[in-house]
């Protein structure tokens, strides 16, 4: 039996989408005001096992356990049960034709005036939520000179692509095949898979959180989910960068030495980090405000990654926050820790009865189905657990995880693309053995300029990160290392086959044998009867994705 207790979160953003037969047209439905609304006065609300919220998009429903996970056996099982009941009791609140669908983006955002239902009215800022901090949004960027960046995706390539490729629905200068994407509507209402465990103490969150960090960009390439924008194919399958760009407001001055506030992480936080794999961060950090921490008695770790957080000026803000006492309790700094997006976030406790310090991974983009989303948030989890408990070792240097991230946007990642990981000195001590419970792997690591048997960190392919090297004396991969944990945990063989479905999910993923959802829908455009091989996705298409999502999580 798994008897940890350890809180953890998994937290999906859904849209709201209108999938008309009539007009065998489907878009996405501005009704987050009335569905949050309605379950809030509805007596259910108190009862249910789920927390209905805002989010940045109209078209878009935050939704999390009501109550925290622990890692019991019965917890874990309850994941998928829970995904469900969050989609029926949204449901609940629309018309037949109306679904709430966990998609990443939706495919047509951006297309013409008509993907929203009722329809834009075409103003910057229009389609995001009514509530107060998310209507600053605009203004903030707007005010700082920058007005988000635009986003050049280039096209992907079919028979009948023009060439060049212009695209004529962008109201700015744009390179030569090329989608621009220029609104803050297309991006803003982005949706992740996002999973927070928590550990026991900050030693132990600051070690999780830095053995997370090299994997946040694989985990974004194995859950990659969108192909599409404005209605065109594209050659990169993931939200990351559009996402980034469209809160950046960054000044001119800033942009060689600021990051974005989405990003992945510049440093680590562990004290035990190894000599060699760290560098410094390229944020202009505000000296008085890192010199408070320190002054604070924080060390010097964290009081730079705090200090680059706490420097910025808040991005989503009312005067209604800053007049507020915040002297008792840490709401101020939520705001403001809130909307900083690393890819991997340290959560400080937040009161004295609630959750302790936690670590949040980000990068997960949404899966089509409840199995899958429960899949990637299960691993993640028991993943967490064995980082911890085994101390596993997974440092790189921090340049390769900005690598690994610009390679995880390549269409179809997982299978055609390696990233970095840490192949050797991953297990301290020999007390624990861990091999592959089957071999898959083709091909030898390929090592930058090392030899492949004694390099420690090297490119390798989800396969060999997951499934394991071919190798024997090579990584046994992610899914054997969980495997050897749940039976070092003393969970019994009969808990084990139901944790079993999630796991061979995982593996045949990184395999390439079950495709991620961004090559399933470019798949499905390709073959469609109405498709003309010239990378467009028409209305029709998009209608006939949507039913077939609709069908997939009916079926499960």
């Amino acid at each position: 039996m798994l008897t940890m207790s350890r809180a953890k979160s998994k937290q999906v953003e859904y849209y709201l989408v209108d999938v008309n037969p009539d007009t065998q047209r489907a878009t996405c439905l501005l009704d987050q005001e009335k569905v949050v609304q309605q379950w809030e006065k509805s007596a259910a609300s108190q009862s249910d096992p789920v927390t209905l919220q805002y989010e940045g998009a109209k078209y878009v429903v935050e939704a999390t356990p009501a109550k925290p996970y622990t890692g019991a056996i019965e917890d874990l099982m309850a994941v998928e049960k829970n995904m469900k009941r969050r989609r029926q009791i949204i449901n609940n609140h629309l018309s037949s034709n109306q679904h709430t669908l966990s998609l990443t983006s939706f495919p047509r955002a951006g297309a013409d005036c008509r993907w929203t239902t009722p329809m834009s009215q075409g103003a910057e800022g229009h389609l995001l939520s009514s509530l107060p901090r998310y209507q600053t949004l605009p203004h903030n960027i707007h005010s700082r000179g920058r007005g988000g960046k635009k986003t050049d995706i280039p096209i992907y390539r079919d028979s009948k692509t023009p060439t060049p490729f212009h695209d004529i629905s962008s109201s700015a200068e744009n390179i030569d095949n090329h989608l621009c994407l220029d609104e803050l509507d297309i991006g803003i209402g982005c949706c992740s898979l996002q999973v927070t465990v928590q550990a026991p103490n900050l030693t132990d969150a600051r070690w999780l959180h830095d053995q997370t960090v090299p994997l946040a960009p694989i985990f974004l390439a194995m859950t990659a989910a969108v192909p599409i924008w404005k209605g065109y194919l594209t050659d990169t399958d993931v939200r990351w960068q559009r996402f980034s760009d469209v809160v950046d407001d960054r000044r001119q001055e800033e942009l060689e030495t600021i990051p974005p506030r989405w990003t992945w992480n510049r440093t680590y936080l562990s004290p035990e980090k190894p000599p060699g794999f760290d560098c410094s961060p390229t944020q202009l950090i505000d000296q008085a405000i890192r010199q408070r921490l320190l002054d604070g008695d924080m060390d010097e770790s964290l009081a730079t990654h705090f200090a680059s957080i706490l420097s910025r000026d808040p991005l989503i803000m009312t005067p209604e926050d800053l007049t507020k006492d915040n002297t008792c309790n840490t709401r101020l700094f939520e705001l403001l820790h809130g909307f900083t997006w690393y890819a991997v976030r340290l959560k400080p406790p937040t009161t004295d009865n609630g959750p302790g310090w936690c670590v949040e991974l980000r990068t997960m983009e949404s899966q089509l189905t409840d199995k899958a989303n429960a899949a990637f948030a299960i691993f993640t989890y028991l993943l967490s657990r064995a980082i911890l408990t085994l101390k596993l070792n997974f440092y790189i240097p921090i340049d390769k995880v900005g690598e690994s991230m610009d390679i995880a946007k390549n269409r179809d990642a997982v299978r055609q693309s390696k990233m970095w990981f840490r192949r050797r000195g991953w297990l301290s001590g020999q007390t624990h053995s861990i091999r592959p419970r089957r071999t898959m792997c083709k091909e030898n690591v390929c090592v930058d300029g090392n030899d492949a048997k004694t390099a420690d960190v090297a490119l390798m392919t989800a396969n060999e990160i997951f499934n394991g090297e071919e190798d024997y004396n090579g990584f046994p991969g992610l899914v054997p290392i969980v495997r050897y944990y749940l039976d070092h945990s003393k969970m019994t063989p009969i808990e084990q086959s139901r944790i079993e479905p999630y796991l061979d999910l995982i593996s045949k993923r990184a395999s390439g044998e079950s495709p991620t959802p961004a090559t399933w829908m470019r798949d499905f455009v390709r073959s469609h009867e109405d498709y003309r091989q010239d990378s467009y996705m028409s209305e029709k298409i998009c209608y006939d994705v949507m039913q077939e999502i609709v069908r997939m999580n009916e079926q499960t």
